[in-house]
């Protein structure tokens, strides 16, 4: 009999989504005493922009799951082939911004609690050139941090990196299961007191991810 972990789930039907400056945005806040502080969408519309405040000593991961945005004044926008972080430890503005005029963009913004104390941005690669498997999102992030694509009906089991952390799974295409929790596009989950996670894709091309918090 598979023993139920305590766990928190976030509902996309449920989701309160606001307008603000040609945009909509969506945030979730997973639990307080998490390394993971927030989790904000922000789908931008033509000339769309988006001012993001972050904390002190955080960590910003923005993945873009379609369109290009532009970042502040960094030279190099950024598309669904990079991911974008920044680690900071004094609070500031990022200021978002659609950075094609005749297409919308969809951006996820992850805001963590840094372990160490430094300064820096950077911009990676992310290519999903495999199938069925985890692969990590960024090197820079100090939390395990994974995204997978996942055909119809397979499984995996994922075992947590460190004691005594939760797991933040966000299905970000498709369906899955979460150990009898069934989550569908843009629902998530924080699961605490485990140690390992069985999930199985329940739709052709099923993208999720992963963050151990």
């Amino acid at each position: 009999m598979l023993v139920q972990s305590p766990s928190r789930i976030f509902k996309s039907d449920l989701s309160v989504w606001k307008k603000e400056n040609s945009c909509v945005l969506n945030e979730m806040i997973p639990d307080e005493n998490s390394g993971l502080r927030t989790i904000t969408e922000v789908v931008f519309g033509e000339n769309g922009t988006f001012d993001f405040n972050y904390q002190k000593n955080s960590t910003v991961l923005i993945i873009v799951l379609y369109g290009e945005i532009a970042i502040n004044d960094f030279e190099k926008p950024v598309s669904a082939e990079y991911i974008f972080t920044l680690k900071s430890e004094e609070e500031n503005i990022l200021n978002l911004r659609n950075n094609r005029q005749d297409e919308k963009a969809d951006i996820l913004i992850f805001e963590l609690k840094s372990i160490k104390t430094d300064t820096f941005f950077s911009v990676e690669d992310l290519k999903i050139n495999k199938r069925n498997h985890l692969i990590q999102i960024s090197e820079k992030v100090e939390y395990p941090n994974f995204i997978g694509l996942y055909e119809g009906r397979k499984e995996e089991e994922y075992a947590l990196h460190h004691k005594g952390k939760s797991i933040f799974g966000m299905v970000i295409n498709g369906a899955f299961e979460f150990q009898n929790r069934l989550l569908e596009t843009r629902d998530a989950i924080i699961i605490s007191e485990i140690e390992t996670l069985e999930f199985e894709a329940l739709s052709e091309n099923a993208l999720l991810l992963f963050l151990e918090v």
